[in-house]
């Protein structure tokens, strides 16, 4: 089994879930997960943890995120995006200068109301599948942090962004957020993401080149090692039998260390340990 990461570059018009099955099937994976979705329209990041890998998943998701979008305004759309049904209309357009006057407005700790087109659960549902149905959703407020907000570009009808910001962010409602407030109407017309915590665009590989490559998959530059999401983790090198006791569960003496340590076998990854200052226990087990 195949254990490492694949930064996939995910292309316009393919749900993330979708995107992962065909690396599963390319890389003949039974485990696979993504570290933060995709909407459909949207491309750009989308870690893939392959094999093992799954089991530090956490040290990834909880991270910063950077995204370039696009607003059209004009219109408001149910889903916040290009592919919702349009709810309202306006022929007030704003001006660069009104746009750059609100961008303080939007940078540290903001409230923002998620899409009700969104993956959050109501009541044992998704969000989604309740508005599919035509059912009122009430979407609660949420606190959310965004780091940096850059305007790149503005045309008059559309106005292109960079945004860093937490995890939880919904862009579908910063991008609608920030077109009310300078007293219009808009939406997502296209969204990329370029970066997930330390993966950017430049450590991603497209489908087709994954697909062309089928053959020799294992061992290029695009398959990463477990450890390249643990680099703030000490990473401690144990001897063979150390190895031993670890891959079974027991515990070993290793004085000097505290938190979370990553152990390494001949440079291979075995396990995460919790370190007491005294041993180490075995919390994940790499089985490589």
């Amino acid at each position: 089994m195949t254990s490492g990461w694949i930064i996939l570059d995910k292309p316009e018009g393919l749900t993330s879930t979708k995107a992962g099955s065909i690396v599963k099937r390319l890389f003949k994976q039974k485990k696979l997960g993504h570290a933060g979705t995709l909407d459909p329209f949207a491309s750009g990041v989308l870690p893939l943890a392959l094999g093992e890998a799954t089991k530090v998943m956490p040290y990834v998701v909880s991270d910063i995120k950077e995204y370039e979008f696009e607003i059209t305004f004009g219109e408001e759309r149910d889903s916040g995006d290009l592919e919702g049904a349009v709810t309202a209309t306006t022929e007030q357009k704003p001006t660069e200068e009104q746009l750059r006057a609100i961008i303080p407005n939007f940078i540290g700790t903001i409230t923002q109301i998620p899409p009700m087109y969104s993956a959050l659960w109501i009541n044992g549902q998704r969000a989604y599948e309740l508005a599919r149905r035509g059912e009122t959703v009430d979407m609660k407020a949420r606190q959310v942090l965004i780091q940096d907000l850059v305007l790149l570009s503005f045309s008059g009808k559309t106005a292109v962004w960079r945004v860093v910001c937490g995890t939880g962010t919904y862009v579908r409602s910063l991008g609608q957020d920030l077109a009310r407030a300078v007293g219009s109407l808009g939406y997502l017309s296209k969204l990329r993401r370029t970066r997930v915590g330390k993966f950017s665009l430049q450590d991603a590989v497209n489908i087709d080149t994954l697909k062309n490559n089928a053959l020799s998959l294992i061992g290029r530059d695009w398959l990463l090692p477990i450890r390249v999401v643990l680099d703030d983790i000490p990473a401690i090198p144990v001897s063979a039998q150390q190895a031993v006791h670890l891959r079974h569960g027991r515990s070993i003496e290793c004085p000097g260390y505290e938190g979370t340590v990553l152990i390494l076998s001949d440079d291979q990854e075995l396990a995460l340990c919790k370190a007491d200052g005294q041993q180490l226990h075995p919390t994940r087990v790499f089985n490589l």
